[in-house]
């Protein structure tokens, strides 16, 4: 029996649990934004699960972020809704994480389908204090779901050195893209439990992860893959402004040079890759996560 399997059968009996037992009261849920360590603290290169294995390192100056329209319902029932988006800077979060919306005195229970979305902001969304009022009005005027900003660097002579000098590749990136996702029957595997317990005081972490754009596919479990980042070095800049961004992505259409079929699967994902954006696009698709690691199912881009 695959996750999704044992996960949805936990879930139909929680909802005749909920169904039963959840008017015992009220409670409070807090709903946090979180982000993986990744985003903060960029990503190493190294022989590490966590690493990226082809000698580059990646540091992220901003990681804004368009997310909320919190949804979860207990039993088919008793469905909680709040429609605040909020455009976060993931960089700059408070340690305790950053509140997306509380919800005050709803039932008591085990809300077994919970999700979110990452969807386009509009002047109505909400604008964090971590965020440049002029990326903000770029992202609404763009549609934009994320707006990325980093780089990539490798130490000369690395496994990932693409240069035939060996100097020091260093590699700008800004990446705002269009990737309204709506997450949803989101779990924690480890207690293979879909949704949130909301109790008298309660509090739930809807987490983005920030490695995503370097995996070599789209796993069902995040520990089958490798971070690989040599496709991104080998972008071309096509118009010599010394930053990667979509037309260069868009560009590069040489899938076979960039993601070699030895290491990388560019199916299943949610939208078919035809060329290094869609890669970026796809895997930004899913990196909506729950309670740090757990997964989420991802709607189709």
């Amino acid at each position: 029996m695959n996750r999704w399997s044992k996960l949805l059968l936990s879930a139909l009996a929680l909802g005749v649990y909920a169904c039963g037992n959840g008017s015992g009261g009220d409670g409070n849920l807090q709903v946090l934004i979180g982000a993986e360590e990744t985003i903060p603290d960029g990503l190493q290169s190294g022989d590490g699960d966590e690493n990226i294995l082809d000698g580059f390192n990646v540091d992220f100056d901003d990681y804004i972020v368009s997310i909320g329209n919190v949804e979860m319902s207990m039993g088919g029932k008793k469905t909680q809704t709040d429609d605040t988006v909020i455009v976060v800077d993931l960089t700059s979060l408070p340690t305790a994480g950053l509140t997306l919306v509380d919800f005050v005195g709803i039932p008591t229970g085990q809300y077994d389908e919970f999700g979110f979305e990452t969807p386009m902001p509009t002047l109505e969304s909400t604008l964090d204090d971590s965020v440049d009022p002029n990326d903000f009005e770029a992202m609404v005027d763009n549609e934009w779901s994320y707006l990325i900003r980093g780089v990539l660097t490798d130490d000369g002579g690395t496994p990932g050195d693409n240069s035939d000098d060996g100097q020091v590749v260093n590699r700008r990136f800004e990446i705002g893209a269009t990737v309204p996702t709506v997450y949803s029957f989101c779990g924690v595997d480890d207690a293979q439990m879909l949704g949130v317990s909301v109790s008298v005081e309660s509090s739930a972490e809807v987490t983005i992860h920030g490695d995503h754009i370097f995996f070599n596919g789209f796993p069902e479990e995040e520990g089958t893959v490798r971070r690989l980042a040599q496709w991104m070095a080998d972008i071309e800049d096509i118009n010599d402004d010394d930053v990667l961004t979509q037309v260069d992505f868009e560009a590069a259409t040489d899938l076979g040079s960039l993601f070699p079929s030895s290491e990388y699967e560019l199916t299943g994902g949610p939208l078919e890759v035809t060329t290094a954006w869609d890669f970026v696009r796809a895997q930004l698709g899913t990196q909506g996560h729950f309670q740090g690691e757990g997964e989420c199912d991802w709607g189709d881009l």
